[in-house]
């Protein structure tokens, strides 16, 4: 960040210093230029519940952050510092590792006490689905070792906070961007020369309508959202706050529409507005100067910075501008705060995602939507927990994504075909182009060994030999549990069922036979009897069905509260009672309650974590193996 002023300096001398300090910006930043264009305002505003947005702002990783900060200050970045070459390789490795191309926009200066020096500013875009205009995310990458102006580079700058934790917060950011789509142009730019006075941002936004490796489609800036210095709260670890500065005339619709989205998207973190000239005349406000200024004065996009601090003249750090700025103390502690730098870049994606207008985002490939639409509602949740390391508490309802897209024989389907799709735990079928997706009698296909080729169509087989819940049994580290097989009798000679209230106690081995085990009753009680198939659900799987949770709504995609799924369209009705049963799980036996329903296994597993004791068994494995014999 580009402050002139030094903390020694003799507060008598300060007034004709901040004249010297005006007088440079305005020869440097010149208002009105006449190749400006009108500031594009973008009006989008993404529904407060828009499940994207939640989402890329769930994934932000403090972890990432840090270590980006260590790699980048290991050496000096200053303008003419030699060694800043592997902090510039770095940004750029980083970049192509996530899958963009970096864009280089060089150009050579004698501002700023400069001498022809040559300077770069990083650029990777992410392309919208049909740009109306650009929004961008800017950090300065350049560091300095002294406050004044201009800066020297003969001294050590490591730049930790100003500007390497900006720096590391956009690269959090354009790791999580490659997972979403939006309708705008986005675009992350690392400027180079601020410390000498906003020379990259001044050099973008005068290039801007001209440079067509930079805005090919020659379109105008929507937003501009800067982060500079964003890691060392003035009021310590605890107590962040995030600052969204603007111009009264430029941006401080955008910073006050923050303050909405971050309320609903990140509640309980501390974000503030505040406009030029609050708390120093305007002329001299401390807070105009980093790259944002460059656009304000171009008229180019709503601009706004997010930073740590306003309040002081020198900034909340006081190792900034000095060899002193790294990112840990002599002691080895972290110097800086990850939880600002997590919570700023968090900020930042918010306001930023939503006036790109965020597209909802797509998990298991091209082929028909109507089956994402199916999987989406109770699994993306738990995708995006896995994701981000969020606890979900429920496991899987499908999977975490299509093992098998392919076509099967079916005689009602279009030319004796169907489409499928394969999860772990399940398949999805469409039978008539433009169909209901439904999900598959796959149980009751492999208990009874009738594979199903049409409505009235099957094909005799063997049941299937596959323990129904726990290890597999491929190399016979499971030889004794229950298989498919082993369930096969009780749907043709079932027994009386228990009446409803009683323990379920009945017990069945490998080879089918059923027996008791009453100290196994008191974790579950026949709760609901089914008529259409005489069978009982014990009250662990029934009050599972019936209990609400987080879910998603593909159409509109947003998250609300509800069933998580229809108990008879997922599950299907059972086909036999509940049965307890031996089998290893984690290569330990264990003794775990099965039900076969038509469409799924449900098993209950008493010393499993609470959130994980009821788990659908891996029935689209199960079905795919004993069907194709792999």
């Amino acid at each position: 960040m580009i402050v002139f002023e030094q903390r020694h300096i003799h507060r008598a001398a300060q007034p004709a210093l901040l004249l010297l300090v005006v007088w440079l910006a305005q020869l440097v930043f010149s208002s009105s230029p006449t190749w400006a264009k009108p500031i594009i305002v973008s009006t989008v505003l993404a529904s407060e519940n828009n499940a994207s947005i939640a989402d890329l702002v769930a994934g932000v990783s403090s972890d990432n952050i840090i270590s980006h900060i260590d790699k980048l200050s290991q050496q000096s970045r200053c303008a003419t510092s030699p060694e800043r070459t592997a902090s510039i390789s770095y940004i750029k490795n980083t970049l192509s590792q996530y899958g963009y191309n970096p864009i280089v926009q060089y150009f050579n200066t004698s501002a700023g006490g400069l001498t022809n020096t040559p300077l770069q500013n990083i650029v990777v875009r992410k392309a919208g689905t049909q740009a109306q205009a650009v929004q961008l995310l800017t950090a300065h990458f350049d560091s300095s070792p002294t406050r004044n102006f201009p800066p020297t580079c003969s001294n050590f700058a490591p730049g930790a906070n100003d500007d390497g934790s900006g720096v590391a917060s956009l690269l959090e950011m354009a790791r999580l961007l490659t997972r979403y789509q939006f309708r705008d142009d986005i675009e992350i730019v690392f400027f180079d020369g601020e410390e000498f006075g906003h020379l990259g941002s001044l050099n973008f936004v005068q290039n801007w309508y001209s440079d067509k490796n930079v805005n090919p489609k020659g379109l105008g800036v929507g937003t501009v959202v800067n982060l500079d210095m964003v890691a060392y709260p003035r009021d310590g670890r605890g107590q962040e706050i995030v600052w969204a500065v603007a111009r009264s005339d430029n941006g401080l619709a955008l910073a006050q529409n923050g303050s909405t989205l971050s309320s609903h998207y990140l509640p309980g973190l501390d974000y503030r507005v505040y406009t030029i000239g609050d708390l120093f005349a305007p002329e001299r406000d401390p807070n105009r100067l980093s790259d944002q200024q460059s656009f304000w004065n171009a008229g180019l996009g709503q601009a706004i910075f997010l930073t740590e601090d306003v309040k002081d003249i020198i900034g909340a750090d006081p190792r900034y501008h000095t060899p002193g700025d790294k990112l840990y103390n002599q002691d080895g502690s972290l110097r800086l705060d990850p939880e600002l730098a997590r919570q700023t870049t968090q900020v930042a994606l918010t306001i930023t995602g939503n006036q790109a207008g965020p597209q909802p985002r797509y998990f298991l490939g091209n082929f028909n939507p109507a089956f994402e639409q199916a999987w989406a509602g109770a699994d993306r949740l738990v995708t995006i927990g896995v994701e981000t390391g969020q606890n979900v508490r429920r496991g899987y309802t499908w999977g975490p994504g299509s093992s098998h897209v392919l076509t099967e024989p079916y005689t009602e389907g279009a030319n004796g075909q169907r489409q499928v799709v394969y999860f772990d735990k399940a398949r999805m079928e469409q039978t008539r182009p433009n169909g209901n997706v439904t999900n598959g009698l796959l149980v009751q296909e492999m208990t009874s060994g009738q594979l199903q080729l049409g409505d009235n169509v099957f094909q005799s087989r063997q049941p299937c030999q596959i323990p129904v819940a726990g290890d597999p049994n491929d190399k016979n580290q499971n030889a004794s549990a229950p298989t498919y097989s082993s369930f096969r009798h009780l749907l043709l000679f079932s027994s009386s069922p228990a009446p409803v209230s009683t323990l379920v106690i009945a017990t069945l081995d490998r080879d089918g036979f059923e027996g008791q085990n009453p100290a196994l009753g008191r974790y579950a009680t026949q709760s609901k009897f089914i008529s259409e198939t005489q069978h009982n659900i014990p009250n662990v799987f029934w009050n599972w069905f019936n209990q609400p949770g987080h879910i998603y709504q593909p159409i509109g995609d947003y998250y609300t509260n509800g069933a998580v799924f229809d108990w008879v369209s997922t599950v299907g009705l059972p086909l036999t009672e509940a049965y307890w049963v031996r089998t290893k799980v984690g290569n330990v036996e264990r003794d775990v309650l099965v039900q076969l329903f038509e469409r799924r296994v449900l098993t209950f597993t008493p010393d499993n974590p609470p959130a994980f004791q009821i788990e659908m068994g891996n029935v689209g494995q199960h079905y795919y193996s004993w069907r194709y014999g792999s």
